[in-house]
């Protein structure tokens, strides 16, 4: 049906719906008229069934309590005058027929015995018992059959009492009321449809005066389309908005006919504007130099020519040496501008033939061709690093660079642009692990420690974004209580499948590399939110976080404490910092007035390794140190190896005199316990204790060792 009528003109589809509406307003009006008509009538019948029911009842009353039959059957006689009363049955309080009328041609049905008991006011006299009826709750109603309905009226005594003495049923014959009924709806019906047909037929012109004008317009607008006549024009037929399409229509005709002038122009302009894209798509937008794209068709380009002519051509993988930092100090901005004077210097070291292009980051490559020996690109990466040695002066800031070079030469070092470009970027890394700013040639025969140092370094480089780099915890010790005052936090690597990178294989990596700074950071906001949970569950007094000195000398290290805290919402006294006499060696006291604000609220510092660096009073004295570290090399030797034991009891007592707290690390023995203990050694850690831990297993430990009493300290 409806598919039927979406294929209907607009014409079509509006007659439709008109004679819908009509259809439905005429037919809605009709039955509630009906249903009106209806209504009325019914409640006429049943007013005027209780009046004459009333008046019966008066006339009646007498003769039941008299058992006068012949007054009572005088009083029905009166409903002759009632044309609708077919006829009627007066019952006496015993529920007896005491007397009854009956209209002529009329039967009567009055029972052959007394009628039974109704238990609702609907009264049906085969039902009717009056030792059962209520007169309280009795309310005269009528209700209709087919044709007829009958109604009961109770006959109360003039007693004050008011005792019901019987009751009186009226028998009703509606036909002529519904045939009246009937004729009158009839009449409303022919009624209601000519008032929808003349409704129709306005609608329909209406109708017309909307579609025709749209057929005209249809058929102008196929003339402009189709047939492509242009000199074609509607007609407005009027200010309604089929005259405001027409005037539309008309003026996009004349817009169109004004364009075909201006097409070749355009035309033009799309191929600058695909240009222009194509530009986009090929070159960096930072420094304006081919992109990967364009190297990657660059070098199909050169290996297709060394197929044909055999002429080779070599490979430079560049990477920035210290950008990160660069970025990371002084902003994107910055950085941007780098990158664009870097690609500066790097155009002007090549010849006008040779290939640059940005891969992305801080990293490039060169293709170079028409060359007799590799001493030639050697002296060009020479005259690379020469070039960006130089200070770059960015915005207002300074900032310099190095770079790192690897060198793949085609055909020597590989034939395809894969094995080229993976064995170029292996000889940058190995340019890096050897000290950054100088360039290497890829070798075919790198050792197995160069190989899996390049491996390491590419996989750290990822390694905090698949979440590898994980926080371990181990215990610090109360010696007198074995209480846990504090936890040490380290970090670990701990790859997918489960392989551990001990920190000695990677921590110096991070350093040259500057993911130290990274490192450093997630370990520092890890520890602070996890200690400020510890402090709040077991009263745990801090935890120590270890600093190096690429870290120490960060422009932002006391920012990073300090929102550290702040997120964590972890107050300064429960933090450490632990620094090794390097550290101290390689700042001055400038460094540390950084640190001062939050050294004044009582955040620790405390020296790592004590006694293996280069070990002065003077930077003791004049840092806010809080506590010493006695290195594991010393306490491993305890308490056989004399010369040990006297370093020990030398760095105790230099802390004593200057109001120091000492740490042993590396506790492993009971042995070892005794004598710190002894020396008055304050506190302790090793695996005499407990292993480094995840987060986990530290609270269990602090459960477990926290909340049971302390036992004995160790004695002499």
């Amino acid at each position: 049906m409806l598919t039927r009528f979406h294929k209907l003109t607009i014409g079509g589809k509006l007659h439709a719906i008109n004679l819908l509406i009509v259809g439905l307003i005429t037919l809605l009006a009709i039955s509630t008229l009906s249903g009106y008509m209806y209504i009325t009538m019914r409640d006429d019948y049943r007013n005027n069934s209780q009046t004459v029911s009333s008046l019966l009842a008066e006339s009646v009353t007498s003769a039941l309590l008299f058992g006068d039959k012949k007054s009572a059957q005088e009083a029905l006689s009166g409903l002759r005058t009632v044309a609708y009363v077919t006829h009627a049955e007066l019952y006496d309080q015993a529920g007896d027929l005491f007397t009854a009328y009956v209209k002529a041609a009329a039967p009567i049905n009055a029972p052959a015995n007394p009628p039974p008991k109704f238990d609702s006011p609907k009264f049906d006299p085969a039902k009717f018992n009056p030792a059962k009826f209520n007169p309280a709750s009795y309310q005269p109603d009528i209700y209709f059959g087919n044709l007829t309905f009958d109604s009961a009226f109770p006959i109360h005594s003039i007693a004050q009492d008011k005792e019901q003495i019987g009751t009186l049923a009226l028998h009703l014959d509606l036909s002529d009321a519904y045939a009246q009924l009937a004729y009158q709806i009839i009449a409303l019906l022919l009624i209601g449809l000519l008032g929808a047909a003349l409704v129709s037929l306005a609608l329909s012109k209406l109708q017309k005066s909307i579609t025709l004008p749209l057929r005209a317009l249809t058929e102008t607008m196929r003339k402009v389309s189709e047939d492509n006549q242009l000199s074609e024009r509607a007609t407005p037929t009027g200010q309604d908005e089929i005259g405001e399409l027409a005037s539309v229509f008309n003026q996009m005709v004349n817009e169109l006919t004004l364009s075909k002038d201006t097409l070749h122009q355009e035309l033009k302009e799309r191929r600058h504007i695909e240009a222009k894209l194509s530009k986009i798509a090929h070159y960096d937008a930072i420094t304006h130099l081919p992109n990967r794209h364009s190297f990657n068709t660059q070098i199909d380009r050169v290996l297709l020519n060394y197929k044909h002519e055999h002429e080779k051509f070599a490979l430079l993988y560049i990477d920035l040496d210290n950008f990160k930092y660069v970025n990371d100090t002084f902003g994107h901005h910055v950085g941007d501008l780098l990158l664009g004077k870097t690609a500066e210097r790097l155009r002007t070291s090549l010849r006008q033939e040779d290939f640059i292009a940005r891969l992305g980051g801080d990293e490039f490559v060169i293709i170079i061709s028409a060359f007799t020996d590799t001493t030639q690109i050697g002296a060009v990466a020479d005259k690379i690093l020469t070039a960006l040695q130089g200070a770059f002066t960015l915005d207002g800031h300074e900032a310099f660079v190095g770079a790192s070079i690897g060198i793949a030469i085609c055909p020597d070092h590989g034939k395809d642009s894969e094995t080229l470009q993976r064995h170029a970027d292996n000889a940058m890394y190995r340019a890096k692990t050897l000290g950054k700013n100088n360039f290497q040639f890829y070798q075919d025969e790198l050792s197995r420690t160069q190989k899996n140092r390049i491996s390491i370094d590419a996989q750290l480089r990822r390694a905090l974004e698949r979440k590898e780099i994980v926080v371990y915890y181990q215990p610090i010790v109360e010696l007198s209580s074995s209480k846990i005052v504090g936890f040490e936090a380290l970090v670990r690597w701990i790859k997918q499948n489960g392989t551990v990178i001990r920190p000695g294989e990677f921590i110096p990596l991070a350093e040259e590399i500057g993911l130290i700074i990274d490192i450093g950071k997630f370990v520092l906001d890890t520890s602070t939110a996890q200690t400020a949970l510890w402090v709040e569950r077991f009263g745990l007094e801090f935890t120590a976080v270890n600093f190096s000195t690429r870290q120490f000398k960060h422009p932002t290290l006391s920012e990073d404490v300090y929102h550290a805290l702040q997120n964590a919402r972890l107050q300064p006294r429960h933090f450490e910092m632990e620094i090794t006499e390097t550290v101290l060696m390689d700042n001055s006291t400038t460094s540390m007035k950084l640190l001062d604000t939050l050294i004044n609220q009582g955040m620790g510092i405390a020296i790592d390794d004590f006694g293996t660096g280069y070990s002065s009073l003077s930077y003791i004295t004049s840092f806010p140190i809080s506590k010493i570290k006695i290195d594991q090399s010393f306490t491993a030797k305890l308490p056989d190896d004399k010369n040990a034991l006297a370093v020990v009891t030398a760095i105790i007592g230099l802390a004593k005199s200057l109001n120091l707290k000492v740490v042993a690390e590396g506790i492993e023995t009971q042995q070892q316990l005794d004598c710190l203990a002894t020396l008055g050694c304050q506190y302790g850690q090793g695996y005499l204790f407990s292993e480094p831990l995840p987060a986990l297993a530290a609270t269990q430990l602090l459960e477990a060792r926290n909340t049971r009493p302390a036992p004995p300290a160790a004695s002499g």
